[in-house]
């Protein structure tokens, strides 16, 4: 290996590492700074690889840092969760994809008879499957995300580091015979250091907020008369009836820009994600209708039309999500609103 390559690939793993010790020194508590901290430990010894390798290093060392760099997929599919999910938790799903990819990748080691041809390319592929999943998901949450600051930051890294990494796995799978080993090595190299100098900048000095826990901000200056708008569209249209209620919608029933529809959601009524706020109007709505003895004739799944709901599954989870009952065992609860419902309708 040319040692310009040896260099680029090592100063981008210290710029790396030196980002690491910021997080633990000032965010070490926060979900999302430790998914970084796991991202980041992937990404260097993915870095490190070739330098392991052009100084010989032992064989169980090599197989230790080539068993963590094929993380690096799954590091950032947690990251996209765990910076956009307000939720977030590890839950078994989580496990089990790790374990996939663990399994997938040590499956010719334990059992030889799998090692022909085409083998090396199932471990990239379903990293690739991953990756594009992540990239969805940034996308998507980024839709109903209403805390501005991060959808701007974050979303900028997540995409750019997303990006480069899916490059890379596609040029892997489909481009690796194309250019020459010390070619590609430089390439990669040169590629790595700059886009790692720019992750670091953004997150350090362009966007410090990336690396900061969400916590409550001021309340930014907004116009009176768009929130008093907002709330005749909330309590006398009840706008959150309509099914397939987006930002962009209300956004062109107040007449402004989504941005400070976002805001104002955020920063007057307390939500950090638009399918939350919805949720909350809906189930509120519900809750009335459940209780109310002049309706008791409505089946749930009626109930969860009428309130905005498509089907009647996401109806049923955020009622317990939010009440901790389900829809049948709310009314059940109501002095004599307990009804017969049909099967479909019970939950």
């Amino acid at each position: 290996m040319q040692d310009i390559t040896e260099v680029c690939l090592c100063l981008a793993a210290i710029q790396l590492l030196l980002l690491a010790v910021v997080l633990v020194r000032d965010h070490s508590h926060d979900s999302s700074a430790r998914a970084s901290l796991f991202l980041i430990a992937t990404v260097v010894t993915h870095l490190l690889v070739p330098v392991l390798r052009a100084h010989q290093a032992t064989e169980a060392v090599l197989q230790v840092a080539m068993l963590v760099e094929a993380l690096v997929p799954y590091a950032f599919w947690l990251l996209a969760e765990a910076h956009f999910d307000d939720d977030f938790r590890l839950r078994p799903r989580h496990v089990l994809v790790l374990a996939a990819l663990v399994a997938v990748g040590g499956l010719p080691e334990v059992v030889p008879a799998v090692r022909y041809a085409l083998w090396p390319l199932v471990p990239r592929l379903l990293s690739l499957t991953l990756m594009g999943y992540a990239l969805v998901t940034v996308h998507l949450g980024g839709r109903s995300d209403l805390i501005v600051s991060r959808l701007q930051a974050r979303n900028t890294v997540l995409v750019l580091s997303g990006m480069y990494i899916f490059l890379e796995l596609l040029a892997e799978v489909f481009f690796s015979s194309v250019l020459s080993p010390e070619a590609t090595a430089r390439i990669h190299a040169v590629t790595s250091l700059g886009l790692v100098f720019a992750v670091c900048a953004i997150c350090l000095r362009l966007k410090p907020e990336v690396l900061r826990p969400m916590r409550p901000v001021p309340e930014p200056a907004l116009d009176p008369a768009l929130a008093e708008r907002l709330q005749h569209l909330l309590e006398v249209a009840q706008v959150f009836r309509e099914e397939g209620l987006t930002i962009a919608v209300l956004a062109e029933r107040l007449a402004v820009h989504e941005y400070k529809v976002r805001q104002l959601i955020n920063a007057r009524l307390g939500f950090k994600n638009f399918n939350a706020f919805l949720h909350h109007y809906r189930i509120a709505e519900a809750r009335k209708v459940l209780g109310d003895p002049a309706r008791a004739h409505l089946g749930v799944a009626q109930v969860a039309y009428e309130v905005g709901y498509r089907s009647l599954g996401p109806f049923n989870k955020a009622f317990k999500e939010i009440t901790g009952q389900t829809p049948t065992e709310f009314r059940a609860s109501r002095p004599g609103l307990a009804v017969a419902l049909a099967p479909s309708e019970s939950s």
